[in-house]
């Protein structure tokens, strides 16, 4: 899915660009998913801990907080590097203020309907080379009916019981229906590690090791299965030593 948000204080500006991105669905196999923001403020709560969207369409003249002030709050946060953040504005005397926020284009109001989908169709494309690279950063799980995107860095260990798995994070924990199996093949081998047939852990949170299981950063103690003992030394070693290199 390619998840795009439109923000922007004019109601006419947001059903335009909604349309046109609609109109587009057709050009791809992907889903197309579109979010509405009449304000900067709206926005970047929505973002507040994690940025869910990979193509933005930002205004830039909005009461209160402003297109280039949200822009900084997007870019705050160094997850946030790889979304396409697209400026539409009647004004380009801000190309200047616009440097730090690292915009990946601008379009001139009043909209021209084949430049917004040309540049469109482009930026989508990227998008869809760059998740193909495996560069998407977010464990995307289902919760009470929506879709939460959890960054890899902040996942400390994954808890299977039966038919739901309990994610366990830096900032709070989620419960949700799913396996264990199907979650490991979502996560980058290269952080994470099944430990267990009901574990799975972010080797950044290993503080220690034994031949009974693993100690972690917050003190918890989780056990290693005679099964997956061996795979998980030879994982940690290569771990280890990635970040020597």
């Amino acid at each position: 899915m390619i998840r795009i948000a439109v923000c922007d204080d004019d109601f006419p500006t947001t059903e335009l660009i909604e349309r046109l991105i609609l109109e587009t669905q057709r050009n791809f196999t992907r889903k197309i998913e579109v979010s509405i923001f009449y304000s900067g403020e709206s926005f970047t709560k929505a973002i507040q801990e994690a940025c869910a969207f990979d193509i933005i369409f930002m205004d830039i003249e909005m009461a209160d907080m402003d297109g280039i002030k949200a822009g900084y709050v997007l870019r705050g946060n160094d997850e946030n590097d790889l979304v396409q953040l697209i400026y539409v504005s009647s004004h380009d005397e801000y190309h200047l203020q616009l440097f730090d926020v690292q915009p990946s284009g601008f379009i001139k109001k009043p909209i021209d309907s084949e430049i917004f989908k040309q540049k469109l169709i482009s930026t989508i494309e990227k998008v869809i080379r760059k998740l193909q690279q495996g560069k998407k950063n977010f464990l995307s799980l289902q919760q009470k009916g929506k879709e939460i995107l959890i960054p890899y860095r902040n996942i400390i260990y994954l808890e299977s019981n039966r038919r739901r798995i309990i994610l366990y994070s830096c900032k709070d924990q989620h419960d949700y229906y799913s396996t264990l199996n199907e979650e490991e093949q979502k996560l980058p081998v290269s952080d994470f590690v099944r430990i267990h047939q009901s574990y799975i852990v972010n080797f950044y949170f290993i503080k220690e090791i034994s031949n009974q299981g693993v100690i972690l950063l917050n003190g918890e103690a989780l056990p290693i299965s005679a099964k997956y003992s061996a795979d998980f030394k030879k994982k940690y070693l290569k771990f280890r030593g990635s970040l020597v290199g």
